[in-house]
């Protein structure tokens, strides 16, 4: 079962965890905090911007009520992301389109959504990798990122996947190589790891 995160990290009753990242104890490299609302907003943030974290946290980004935070990466300040959403839109753009803010600020819109959409996935664009896109009833796809034409960001992005035609949404996208494995795991917690 694991143990309750409230006796690691001092939660309050409506927070709930969103995303762990590696990092080192030098939180001076070159790198940054990309992190992305379900609303489609983005926030870029130095990381040493939280070297000085106290127990019980910080401020990273200041969201809007009906709004939530869905994911977070880390970028290198040259990286290109592609952004996705659950009605299977996609855009790619560079992260540098996204200026660096303070730890309060609210962000700039990444993706400009459709009525009913929300954000599925952020991913960071690796070399000699691919995006693999997987739906919510179990059916996943590899694409070249070559497929997907930069843009800037908080377009209306293009089609990634076809969800009405097979009654379905996207559940996530990340970027992968050949020589990995990947591990599915449902809602029921059943889980599955196949190689790419």
């Amino acid at each position: 079962k694991g143990m309750n995160i409230v006796n690691v990290l001092p939660l309050m009753p409506e927070e709930e965890i969103i995303s762990i990242l590696p990092v080192g104890k030098d939180l001076t490299v070159d790198s940054s905090i990309c992190m992305i609302t379900e609303k489609g907003i983005m926030k870029r943030t130095a990381l040493d911007a939280f070297r000085n974290v106290r127990k019980t946290g910080i401020i990273a980004i200041n969201i809007d009520e009906d709004d939530r935070l869905k994911f977070v990466a880390i970028t290198n300040g040259n990286d290109q992301l592609i952004v996705a959403t659950k009605n299977g839109l996609a855009i790619r753009f560079s992260e540098s389109d996204v200026r660096e803010m303070g730890r309060t600020a609210r962000g700039v819109r990444a993706i400009r959504l459709r009525e009913n959409d929300s954000v599925v996935g952020l991913t960071v664009l690796k070399e000699n990798a691919r995006l693999l896109t997987v739906t919510e009833n179990g059916y996943g796809r590899i694409s070249s990122f070559d497929d997907y034409r930069l843009q800037s960001r908080g377009g209306k992005g293009i089609t990634n996947y076809r969800c009405a035609k097979y009654n379905t949404g996207v559940a996530g996208v990340i970027s992968v190589n050949d020589d990995e494995d990947i591990i599915l795991i449902s809602s029921d917690g059943i889980i599955i790891r196949i190689p790419v």
